[in-house]
């Protein structure tokens, strides 16, 4: 066993602590892009209710809802393209979800409304990432020499 001074040991946990506060980052993007992926996925894969069509505002574009309970339908892709995600590095956090806030469709979509039963989409997209991102943060702890 080597013996170091306090300033050494002080100055090897430093680096350390940027390893890791680095790879962490790094984990927290993927993770984040991950559940956004797997989210945009899942309206691709959702089952649709063929039993019932409806027409958008202007009667030119059909919808077939999905079946409740799975993820919603796609019909002109705008949900899809407005799902980002945002990771904040200094303060270790990430955010994934919809930029349609007026009126908040996905919000909506995820939790219902008094006339449509939920259709959720981010939950279950975060929930099926689960494996994948206790993966990634445990690389980045492994990083760590």
């Amino acid at each position: 066993m080597k013996k170091v001074t306090v300033e050494e040991f002080i100055m090897e946990l430093s680096q350390k602590q940027k390893q890791l506060e680095t790879g962490v980052g790094k984990a927290l993007a993927k993770s984040c892009a991950l559940v956004q992926s797997t989210a945009i996925t899942s309206m691709r894969d959702t089952l649709i209710d063929t039993s019932r069509t409806y027409y958008s505002y202007n009667k030119r574009i059909p919808h077939h809802p999905s079946v409740a309970g799975n993820p919603p339908a796609v019909d002109t892709g705008t949900l899809r393209r407005s799902i980002t995600y945002r990771v904040d590095e200094k303060e270790k956090t990430g955010y994934v979800g919809s930029t349609i806030m007026n009126p908040p469709y996905g919000a909506y979509l995820e939790y219902g409304t008094s006339r449509m039963k939920p259709r959720p989409w981010l939950r279950p997209a975060l929930e099926r990432s689960l494996p994948q991102i206790k993966e990634f943060i445990l690389d980045a702890l492994r990083g760590i020499k």
